[in-house]
């Protein structure tokens, strides 16, 4: 479902303010600056007690009337691909198991699924050194983030992914290479501020080749259907249209069970003995949230994650709550420059790396096609606007750039340009004057613009950013293109503070006794912008971190060697 920008705001703001309660003040954000240490609570004449000013600083009064109450060993909350597979896991280990998912049926998304290490991997020349990627992904955060997080995913999703190989083939799948636009093949060798890892894997049944399976969806559907399957087998229960409002318990007692309000209004509580994992995803759905924890996210063109307003960080709600603390790393917000009309358009900038102009006419940063770099400076152009320009050699560059890939991305080429042309998505002019004059840039500002490019260009080295030669191309031959550079929120990986078992910890690094967060909802492993050297790692983490989570707790352990 794609939202665009006006869309997104008005209705996940009716949702914000709904969701919006009053009680008692409970956790505060290091992350927000506008929360944090402002003295904005107030403070009632008549009570004494205090109003904090986000919704996750204000404990609600707990639910009291229960309807009914189950026994399990393992609640888990979110049926997305951390939580299928932290079940999956879990039942197999024994566990008696429940997935409480607020929707109709289990959620999956996406394309990549990144890990190292695998049998897989190795039997297909894939030999990838998890230190460095690692250390790749914890400096990308400015260090902000856990590394120990961080190198269990890259030591430890191998061993993990040889036996989700197991599952798939059971349910008449397999993994190849990374399928999407974001897997780079030949990028492991760039400069490594650029450098991309072939990481990543995709899960089809039979010839597939698609992003999208014949039904129509992502083809990461297919794993999640085989864990689904799997965990049902092994006696999994899955309750869907069931809400998870509250934790039952605290930091300092321990969290025992979870409230839920299933689809008729009744209130139903959860018991697990053994732990509650939170695993609900992300904060895409909440528009406070958002304001608070990446705000440039409001400067997209569109929200495209699905279910539409249903990731409302309710993990950080419920942790707050019960007195656990935020992640200490900052937002990592998921923005590629696609939205779902574009997505089809092979020489948009999601795929080529063409000269970028903002309204001004300037060309204003990098534009290989590695997410964070190209769309963050998209979003913070003047009036948030920006251009691809290329020219009618365009077939030149595709190959230049894309040696292995070229003829996949220009097959079909002329017929997708003529209607995008007569839609008005792509821009073309006869001269540089007339194509200043269509996007609205000042013309002689444009043309020297081109001219310093074209010079680079010739001369081999990107002076002003860096661009590899291999990406950079030429404005010379008529006629001559533009098509808007977009911007698309996929997901806003920003959770709750965990230890290095993934358990929920208080702001002072106590681990709260029965609570663990995987998935978005988990903190600490991402920080300041999704990176893309390791395509899939978020799903590939919630794979990883849901199989050693559900794992530990069904036998009673932990993933480290210490607490």
């Amino acid at each position: 479902m794609e939202l665009d920008r006006r869309d997104f705001l008005k209705s996940a703001a009716v949702t914000g303010a709904a969701a919006t309660v009053a009680a008692l003040t409970c956790c505060s954000s290091g992350n927000d600056a506008s929360a944090s240490n402002d003295n904005s609570s107030t403070e009632s004449e008549d009570t004494g007690e205090t109003t904090g000013k986000h919704t996750w600083e204000m404990k609600p009064d707990p639910i009291t009337d229960i309807a009914d109450t189950k026994e399990y060993d393992i609640v888990i909350v979110g049926a997305g691909i951390s939580g299928l597979s932290a079940a999956e896991a879990a039942s197999r280990n024994g566990a008696k198991v429940a997935v409480l998912e607020r929707t109709s049926g289990y959620q999956m998304r996406g394309v990549d699924v990144g890990h190292v290490g695998s049998t897989w991997q190795q039997a297909n020349g894939v030999d990838l050194d998890p230190r460095t990627l690692a250390k790749l992904e914890f400096l990308w955060s400015q260090q902000t983030t856990n590394y120990d997080l961080i190198y269990t995913w890259a030591s430890r999703s191998g061993k993990v992914f040889d036996h989700v190989q197991e599952v798939i083939e059971a349910y008449g799948l397999h993994m190849v290479s990374a399928l999407s636009g974001t897997a780079k093949y030949g990028w492991d060798t760039l400069p490594e501020r650029w450098r991309i890892y072939p990481d990543a894997v995709s899960f089809v049944r039979g010839d597939e080749t698609g992003t999208t399976r014949p039904d129509g969806k992502e083809c990461n559907w297919n794993l999640g259907d085989a864990l689904n399957d799997a965990a049902v087998k092994n006696g999994a229960d899955f309750i869907y249209d069931a809400h998870a409002e509250q934790l039952v318990g605290d930091a300092g007692s321990g969290i025992t069970g979870v409230i839920v309000t299933d689809g008729s209004g009744n209130h139903i509580q959860y018991d697990a003995s053994k732990g509650v994992i939170l695993a609900t995803g992300d904060i895409c759905g909440n528009q406070e949230m958002i304001d608070a924890f990446a705000p440039i996210c409001n400067r997209a063109d569109s929200n495209i994650y699905t279910p539409a307003y249903m990731n409302t960080g309710d993990a950080i709600l419920m942790t707050c709550w019960a007195g656990g603390a935020l992640s200490k790393s900052p937002a990592a917000p998921m923005v590629h420059q696609f939205t779902l009309s574009s997505y089809t358009f092979n020489l948009t900038a999601f795929i080529m790396s063409w000269l970028a102009v903002n309204r001004n006419g300037e060309r204003y940063g990098a534009e290989l096609p590695f997410e964070p770099y190209l769309t963050n400076a998209r979003m913070n152009t003047p009036g948030d606007v920006a251009w691809s320009i290329f020219d009618a050699d365009y077939a030149t560059y595709v190959q230049q750039q894309w040696p292995t890939k070229y003829e996949r991305w220009l097959d079909g080429i002329e017929d997708e340009m003529a209607k995008r042309i007569e839609s008005g998505d792509l821009i073309k002019a006869d001269t540089i004057d007339e194509l200043a004059s269509k996007v609205g840039v000042p013309t002689d500002v444009f043309e020297e613009t081109i001219e310093r490019y074209n010079g680079m260009y010739a001369a081999g080295e990107d002076t002003d950013f860096e661009v590899p030669a291999q990406f950079l191309s030429q404005i010379k031959t008529a006629p001559f293109y533009a098509t808007p550079l977009v911007c698309s929120v996929l997901t806003i990986p920003f959770g709750v503070h965990v230890d290095n078992n993934s358990q929920v910890c208080t702001e002072d690094d106590v681990p709260i006794e029965g609570l663990f967060a995987i998935g978005n909802a988990q903190g600490d492993f991402f920080g300041l912008a999704y990176p893309v050297h390791c395509p899939g790692i978020s799903h590939g983490r919630s794979v990883t971190f849901g199989q050693l989570v559900g794992e530990a707790l069904a036998k009673d352990t932990v993933i480290t060697k210490t607490a």
